[in-house]
């Protein structure tokens, strides 16, 4: 999770997720990294042996943000509409926030491709995909809540589930950051985003007015 990282470590996956942001993995290199970062590659391989390694804990940490600020949310005793709500804005403010982590997972795909992958990249691979299926039951669980109670539409968890995550992962292509843009606007963003996913499952447009 993104609280084992040592603050060095956090600083060279910023520089990286940046780095393969706007390079792409392919092109960007270690080199690359650490003239980001100001520093060598000495640096960088103290806490990472490879390229391939620092693409897979971009991946990880790119879920623990979402993870760690979304789970507590879903496990509070709110009622569906205004936990799904709550949610989504939360996910939608790390993406805006973490930009180039989250731009980098939507933009490369190669991870399940695990033929070229080392051993130890290969664990990371599996915790990416153990950590992103427990992320979908969160909102598993809430969409269930809220079906059940008679507040969403009756339709499928599974479709339902995949079409929101698309919608809140949308600002990943199209939001571009401004020096100019507060918190605040932020916000409205997240908030536009949330209106989004309500009215794609409530089952009663007059629930979005209550909350």
């Amino acid at each position: 999770m993104i609280e084992d990282l040592s603050r060095s470590q956090q600083e060279i996956l910023d520089a990286a997720a940046e780095c393969f942001m706007r390079m792409g993995p392919d092109v960007a290199s270690i080199d690359d990294i650490a003239g980001l970062l100001g520093s060598t590659k000495g640096r960088v391989y103290h806490h990472f042996r490879s390229k391939g390694e620092l693409l897979y804990a971009v991946r990880l940490r790119s879920v623990s943000l979402l993870m760690e600020r979304v789970s507590p949310i879903a496990e509070q005793d709110i009622p569906p509409v205004e936990k799904l709500r709550a949610m989504s804005i939360a996910h939608v403010l790390r993406i805006l926030k973490f930009l180039s982590y989250h731009r980098v997972v939507s933009e490369d795909t190669r991870m399940f491709f695990r033929g070229a992958a080392k051993p130890h990249e290969t664990q990371m691979i599996e915790q990416i995909i153990e950590m992103r299926r427990a992320y979908e039951n969160l909102y598993r669980g809430v969409l269930t809540e809220g079906i059940e109670a008679g507040v969403f539409a009756k339709q499928s968890v599974s479709i339902t589930l995949h079409s929101i995550i698309i919608l809140m992962n949308g600002p990943c292509f199209w939001y571009s950051p401004r020096a100019e843009q507060t918190d605040k606007d932020l916000e409205e963003i997240a908030r536009s985003v949330s209106d989004l996913v309500l009215r794609a499952v409530v089952a009663d447009p007059a629930l979005l007015e209550e909350t």
